[in-house]
């Protein structure tokens, strides 16, 4: 079931932008079958997060998010992330594709609004997922984008 959860403030922001829940296209894009996996995995469903254009005329984007309460449970890392998928406008990623480039040009943009320590909270659970996952190519685009923010890791 999907549920609009807040409209960002386009004057901060830039862009008329809704933070919606959808826990079905979440799970059906990264491939989980079922909601236990992440339990098992010990997957952080904040960064299982979408950044869709939109076709209502209200607002210019969605932000998909897994649990919306738990999404906005750390500000810092709440706020890295809307601003990483606000940075898909401009270096966009089609499903399925594997792009460094891009993801470490969002990591950018969220770094140079300030998300800092958000976005280090962010990578650090992106890597412990890899490694969880033991995903050698999520591993290492991970560390790349750590290390092209000059972060540092375990």
């Amino acid at each position: 079931m999907i549920c609009l959860c807040e409209s960002l403030n386009e004057e901060i922001y830039g862009e008329r932008i809704a933070i919606i829940e959808d826990k079905s296209e979440i799970m059906r894009t990264f491939g989980l079958e079922n909601e236990q996996w992440l339990h098992l995995w010990n997957i952080d469903n904040r960064i299982l997060t979408l950044c869709y254009s939109s076709l209502d005329p209200k607002y210019d984007r969605f932000i998909v998010v897994y649990d919306y309460a738990f999404f906005c449970k750390d500000r810092d890392m709440k706020q890295a992330i809307i601003w990483h998928e606000i940075g898909h406008s401009q270096y966009p990623v089609l499903e399925g594709e594997i792009n460094l480039h891009s993801e470490t040009k969002c990591d950018e943009l969220a770094f140079v609004k300030g998300c800092k320590p958000g976005l280090e909270k962010f990578l650090m659970l992106t890597y412990k997922m890899a490694k969880t996952l033991n995903n050698q190519l999520l591993l290492t685009m991970t560390k790349e984008r750590i290390k092209a923010l000059h972060l540092q890791y375990e």
